[in-house]
């Protein structure tokens, strides 16, 4: 028993080593602390606020586009809807464009957001793995170094079985056990699976071009808002009508411009460079590492305890074997 257990100790000290390498922890790791750092601001309540914002903006500027800025420059005009569509497609290809796609654009951006707010605690607790004071990259060496551990205590208790090997055979076994149990470890693997559905749907090529795309559109939009629709409104009805009448829409194309824009860019474009980053972090098995530690652990820890409390024994009934001897040499 106690060579079985000095035995296991290595198996699974060999499977912790070996796991690490064959599932390129050391690459995919620092990927994904790559990934969770870069979106760390953004998965903040801040960065959640300001996107929101963002995002309703366009929204209600949307509305008072369609709804007011350009129903009335119909008007002014004097053009009926197919007229005007002609004039918008000649004129206004930007704003023609949003016209038709910003639609598709909501349905897809409005839920996203609602997700990341809901995974944002999630997203906090999944980047303290393994703690909140050592990085994911750290995660590999952790692996090596109980690896390290197992097999040179398993090495000791088949060289020199006995009570001391059992002893930290099961103090080995047991940290294994406990130790990712106090700080959480399956909590935050199952909070980092959640996570990285929401990963697998804006970092997957399709839609970070999507969101690429948007961008330009919103670009173009505003364009043509401050450089045709806005001229052309104060044309047909007097000079500072637009921005008196359309404050939203006027308001919004200004920020876009000066700051929004910007912003935009730089997030879709990150979807865009984050994409093979976050492909090859995706890799790594989440759902299995807990129980990597856990159960093969526990398994250690009742051998290593049955092959002390064993062990206990037979030195007990050694000494009581030597103890009778010498009562029976007395009495002789």
């Amino acid at each position: 028993m106690r060579r079985s257990a000095g035995l296991l100790a290595v198996v699974i000290g060999m499977t912790l080593v070996g796991f690490t390498f064959a599932e390129h922890l050391f690459s995919r790791s620092a990927d994904a602390r790559t990934v969770a750092d870069h979106y760390a601001p953004l998965m903040s309540r801040a960065g959640l606020d300001d996107l929101s914002s963002g995002f309703a903006a366009v929204q209600h500027a949307g509305a008072q586009l369609d709804t007011e800025a350009e129903p009335q420059l119909q008007r002014a005009l004097g053009m009926d809807d197919g007229e005007f569509a002609a004039y918008k497609a000649r004129e206004m290809p930007g704003i023609a464009a949003f016209d038709a796609q910003a639609g598709a654009v909501v349905k897809l951006v409005g839920p996203v957001i609602g997700q990341m707010r809901a995974e944002r605690a999630d997203y906090a607790r999944a980047s303290d793995i393994p703690v909140s004071w050592l990085p994911l990259s750290s995660a590999p060496w952790l692996f090596l170094g109980i690896g390290a551990l197992l097999l040179a205590v398993g090495g000791f208790a088949l060289a020199r079985p006995g009570a001391r090997a059992s002893a930290a055979l099961l103090v080995v076994g047991l940290g294994v056990v406990i130790a990712p149990l106090v700080v959480g470890i399956p909590g935050k693997v199952d909070a980092a699976i959640r996570v990285t559905k929401i990963g697998r749907v804006g970092l997957a090529p399709s839609t970070a071009q999507r969101a690429v795309g948007a961008t330009k559109l919103f670009d173009g939009m505003v364009r043509d808002v401050q450089t045709k629709l806005a001229p052309a409104v104060d044309g047909e009805s007097g000079a500072g009508t637009f921005s008196s009448r359309f404050e939203t829409l006027d308001g919004f194309a200004t920020t876009w411009q000066r700051s929004t824009s910007a912003k935009s860019h730089a997030l879709s474009d990150s979807q865009v460079a984050m994409g093979p980053t976050f492909a090859n972090a995706d890799k790594i098995p989440l759902r299995p590492i807990p129980w990597l530690f856990i159960g093969p652990g526990l398994a250690l820890s009742l051998l290593a305890g049955a092959a002390l409390v064993a062990s206990t024994r037979r030195s007990t009934a050694t000494v009581l074997d030597l103890g009778s001897g010498g009562v029976l040499l007395t009495n002789k």
